[in-house]
């Protein structure tokens, strides 16, 4: 049985979630550092080597698609602008008022890219305030394609539930009497039937149908008759 439960575990755990790795290097204060440290202590020098080099890769080829989004957007603000800003000038040549806009395009270019001055720079302190949305907002104007990148990594994922248990009535549903009790009700009543199943392990409870239960929601009992002080059935 443990053998079992341990390739069950191996199976899902064996290859990382590089999802989360992303996340992780996001972090100011771990980096591509921190993945590389942890890679060591798990695994030896060889995989580890070869996860690393693995995520770098996916984390450059992202970098890159987050580039090109980028320039597009800026390209069709910036070429319609410079297109209006051409037609209206009337002191420069429309040719050189384009090439000029080429120029301050290509200029704007960083000869080192953003990911690698990220990854260079030094680590933040291991703080237990640290707000990591708050420095990206503060650090967005520095390092907008990252920016970019962790507005899609650090947001909280969605979860789902399968229509099957949304919808299925094939259990207990709650009705009126049911989900009429108070919390302190409910956890009495589970309780009890905990310390009666657990005092008594040949107790069989038999749960019953649900025509027998609204039998006897139904039961009236006959009222009790005070007569000289007396109560009689």
């Amino acid at each position: 049985m443990g053998d079992a439960m341990m390739d069950k575990f191996d199976k899902y755990w064996d290859e990382p979630n590089n999802v989360m790795v992303l996340a992780t290097i996001l972090d100011p204060r771990y980096k591509m550092r921190y993945i590389e440290w942890g890679y060591h202590q798990m695994y030896a020098v060889g995989k580890a080597n070869t996860e690393k080099n693995i995520v770098r890769g996916e984390l450059d080829t992202l970098y890159e698609k987050f580039v090109a989004k980028k320039k597009q957007v800026e390209e069709r603000a910036s070429g319609s602008s410079a297109k209006n800003n051409c037609n209206t000038s009337t002191s420069m040549p429309l040719m050189d008022c384009e090439f000029q806009s080429f120029l301050s395009a290509t200029s704007s270019t960083p000869s080192k890219s953003e990911l690698r001055n990220y990854l260079d720079d030094l680590n933040e302190a291991m703080d237990p305030m640290f707000n990591l949305l708050d420095w990206w907002r503060v650090n967005a104007p520095r390092y907008p394609v990252l920016a970019m990148m962790a507005k899609r990594f650090l947001t909280v994922p969605a979860t789902s539930v399968s229509s099957e248990s949304t919808f299925s009535t094939g259990g207990r549903v709650l009705d009126d009497y049911r989900s009429s009790l108070k919390p302190e009700m409910v956890e009495a009543l589970v309780c009890g039937a905990s310390y009666i199943k657990g005092s008594h392990k040949d107790f069989n409870v038999v749960e019953r149908d649900e025509d027998e239960e609204d039998d006897v929601e139904n039961i009236k009992l006959p009222k009790i008759v005070d007569v000289g002080g007396d109560s009689n059935w």
